[in-house]
């Protein structure tokens, strides 16, 4: 996996996994998603047992794998940009990039200008990198400005498949 060069306070080169969203690096100077465990997690399922006269408790029917909902912890540095261009002032940088994020990640969808967005998800393995893909739905941007020029923020994602698939 490639390492970043990472302006934040906290280093992007240990998260287990880089993740694309819309061909952006969701691993930059300007952000970085540093837990990507909820990416892992089993998908949400839809299905329930029934209860059939003359058997006793309920009988197994078959679940279905339905839209996940995950929540991405991520970090936000007004430094630089997406590219490592420095800004002259951390604070404006900062604005700036959480701008040019929304817009490009989840204003696609907000607006209805497409359901959903195509993502990446590469993994270190023992035998080489994987690579996942799905379909998502970046749906919400929540944040937190700190002192210094940067922010902590929760990216909202919805796969309505439920599942990250091989590539």
């Amino acid at each position: 996996m490639a390492t970043v060069d990472c302006a934040l306070p906290l280093d992007c080169n240990d998260v287990y996994g880089a993740l694309t969203i819309r061909g952006w690096s969701l691993h930059t100077g300007a952000w970085c998603a540093y837990d990507l465990s909820p990416v892992f997690s089993s998908p949400a399922f839809r299905g329930e047992n029934i209860k059939v006269e003359s058997y006793p408790g309920r009988q197994p029917l078959v679940l279905v794998d339905d839209e996940s909902e995950i929540s991405l912890q991520m970090m936000f540095s007004g430094a630089e940009d997406r590219l490592g261009v420095a800004y002259a002032a951390s604070n404006a940088g900062l604005m700036t990039n959480l701008r040019a994020f929304r817009e490009h990640i989840i204003d696609e969808v907000r607006n209805g200008a497409v359901a959903t967005v195509a993502s990446t998800l590469v993994v270190p393995e023992d035998g080489g990198d994987v690579t996942y893909a799905a379909d998502v739905q970046p749906i919400t941007l929540d944040w937190t400005l700190l002192p210094g020029g940067y922010a902590r923020a929760v990216l909202g994602l919805r796969v309505p498949g439920g599942r990250w698939v091989e590539v």
